[in-house]
């Protein structure tokens, strides 16, 4: 689901510009794939704090997320039924549709993977790295969150639960981390 197509809030001046940048900004492939990114993170970061770990952290994380695009968009594609006649125009109105509905999952990446980035060639230690990734996923999902109503035409205070609702569960894979590995 797409949610910058038609139906732009008022005030919005150049949906194209947006639309240009971040495609699925606000999707819920961005949100589950922040969320998804983030546990990744949180499960696969270990006591280890050097520099390799900080290296096997991004590369595992990197290829999870991935992974777990290719299982969305494979998902996606099964689900989708296309109004074309012959099998071939079907297939590949399902694979368009799902690439165009599953790429938030890999944009949701970017942002956390520059501290772990960071940490892997040593410019962060990799204790904070880690903390600097998890804590960007919590701000990405309150953003997505809150722009996700936005986009809608809500309220701000509207969109405030909203950030705080999606946020959380940043937080919460954030407190799983703690208990888990303390």
């Amino acid at each position: 689901m797409d949610l910058n197509e038609p139906g732009n809030p008022p005030g919005d001046r150049d949906p194209s510009v947006r639309r240009g940048l971040w495609r699925h900004w606000g999707s819920p492939a961005a949100i589950y794939g922040t969320i998804v990114y983030a546990s990744v993170v949180a499960a696969a970061s270990g006591a280890d704090d050097d520099q390799e770990s900080a290296v096997r952290l991004l590369v595992f994380s990197l290829v999870s997320i991935v992974v777990f695009w290719l299982a969305h968009v494979y998902s996606t594609a099964l689900g989708f039924q296309a109004d074309e006649a012959s099998v071939r125009g079907r297939v590949r109105d399902s694979i368009r549709h799902a690439l165009s509905e599953s790429g938030g999952m890999l944009e949701a990446a970017i942002v956390p993977s520059i501290p772990l980035l960071l940490a892997a060639i040593g410019a962060l230690p990799p204790d904070f790295g880690v903390a600097l990734a998890l804590w960007l996923a919590v701000l990405m999902l309150a953003i997505l969150g809150f722009s996700a109503f936005r986009r809608r035409g809500r309220s701000v205070l509207v969109c405030l639960v909203g950030a705080v609702v999606t946020g959380s569960f940043g937080i919460v894979v954030i407190l799983l981390k703690s208990a888990l590995q303390h």
